[in-house]
């Protein structure tokens, strides 16, 4: 099995505006499970860094739980 990746990376909001985004998003590429998180608040405007930082800090969690050498491979049916 290859590395899990986060694929399909956006922001959950109106396009023209992206001050009313509310979400960063992206896709596993291996499971193609949503992984989500809420952007978060700085002292500055500009809040893409740290809310980019969560969500690959998610992603990463989702990679190592779901996809990694202890993982459960058991499919709920």
């Amino acid at each position: 099995m290859k590395k899990p990746e986060l694929t399909d990376v956006g922001w959950l909001g109106p396009k023209d505006e992206m001050d009313r985004a509310s979400h960063r998003f992206g896709k596993c590429s291996e499971c193609h499970e949503i992984i989500c998180v809420e952007k978060v608040v700085t002292d500055t405007q500009n809040t893409q860094p740290e809310t980019n930082e969560m969500l690959y800090k998610a992603f990463r969690t989702h990679a190592k739980l779901k996809h990694g050498p202890n993982a459960l491979h058991a499919d709920i049916a």
